[in-house]
C-alpha cells in the first residue's frame, strides 16, 4: 500500500509514520508535502499510485483542500486537525474520516478501515471542498506555546497580535503574552478580517479593542485601544490609513 501524508509538522509526521509501520509493515510511505503548492505539483507530475492519503487540513500555506482538489477521485482521505472548527460533522455526512491531534493509534486504525471501506464519488468530493473551505476559512482558536506544553486560546481573548524581532506574539486581555510559531502575515491571512486588521507591519487588532484615533503635532496618527494591562503605541502606516478608518467605520471589509 502507497500512503501519501500531507503534513508541516515534522513531529507529527514522523508520529504517523511510525503507527503506520505497525500497522501496515508493508506500506510506502511519500511526503511530507508540507503545502498546497507541494501538494499540487505531487498530484499533477508524480507517476506513483497512491492507495490512502492522509492529510492535515492546515497547511503552511493555506488549507489542503485547495491541493486535495487535484487528487484522483478513487484516493480514500483521512484528515487530521487540532481544531474542531471545520465543520466536523460534514466529514461524516460525506463519509470522509476525521482524526483530532493528538492523534490516537486505535482511532487511526479505525480511520484507516472507514477510508478503505467507503469512497465518496468525485461530485461528492468537490462539493465538500467547497462547504468545508467556506465554513472553515477563519480561525477561532490559536494554539500557543507555554512553559508547560500548548495551550488553545480563542480569538476572541486577543487583544493584540504584535511581531517583535521576526517573533510573533498574542497577547491577551489580562495582558498575558504568548509565542506563536507563525509569521504576522500568516495569521493575518486566517484571521476573520471583519474581526481583525493588520494596521501596520508589527500589528494585528481586533476590531473591539479599538477605542479611537489619535493625532501628534507631527501628523502621525495612531490607534487607540481601550483600557487594559498593556496598551502600546500603535502607529498606522500612511499607506493603510484609509483602509483602516474604513474597517472601523464598517464600510469595508480588508482583503
Amino acid at each position: 500500500m502507497n500512503v501519501l501524508i500531507l503534513e508541516d509538522e515534522i513531529y507529527n509526521y514522523h508520529l504517523l509514520c511510525t503507527m503506520l509501520a505497525d500497522m501496515l509493515p508493508d506500506c510506502t510511505i511519500h511526503g511530507p508535502i508540507v503545502s498546497i503548492k507541494d501538494g499540487k505539483r505531487f498530484f499533477r507530475k508524480s507517476k506513483e499510485s497512491i492507495d490512502l492519503i492522509i492529510a492535515d487540513i492546515q497547511l503552511t500555506d493555506g488549507l489542503s483542500f485547495h491541493a486535495l482538489e487535484d487528487a484522483p477521485a478513487d484516493v480514500p482521505i483521512i484528515f487530521t486537525t487540532a481544531y474542531d472548527e471545520y465543520a466536523l460533522r460534514a466529514f461524516e455526512y460525506n463519509s470522509l474520516s476525521y482524526l483530532l491531534k493528538p492523534i490516537d493509534e486505535n482511532e487511526l486504525k479505525k480511520a484507516i478501515r472507514k477510508a478503505s471501506e467507503r469512497l465518496i464519488t468525485d461530485d461528492k468530493r468537490k462539493e465538500f471542498f467547497s462547504l468545508i473551505a467556506e465554513s472553515g476559512r477563519y480561525r477561532e482558536r490559536i494554539m500557543v506555546n507555554t512553559f508547560k506544553g500548548e495551550k488553545v486560546v480563542g480569538v476572541g481573548e486577543v487583544r493584540y497580535i504584535v511581531s517583535e524581532n521576526k517573533n510573533t506574539y498574542i497577547v491577551l486581555h489580562d495582558g498575558t503574552s504568548y509565542y506563536i510559531d507563525m509569521t504576522l502575515t500568516l495569521i493575518a491571512d486566517q484571521l476573520n478580517p471583519r474581526k481583525f486588521m493588520r494596521v501596520n507591519r508589527k500589528y494585528i487588532v481586533p476590531l473591539t479593542e479599538v477605542e479611537g484615533f489619535e493625532r501628534d503635532i507631527n501628523g502621525k496618527e495612531r490607534l487607540i485601544l481601550k483600557e487594559g494591562v498593556k496598551n502600546p503605541v500603535i502607529v498606522i502606516s500612511r499607506d493603510n490609513k484609509r483602509n483602516v478608518h474604513k474597517w472601523i467605520d464598517g464600510m469595508h471589509t480588508p482583503q
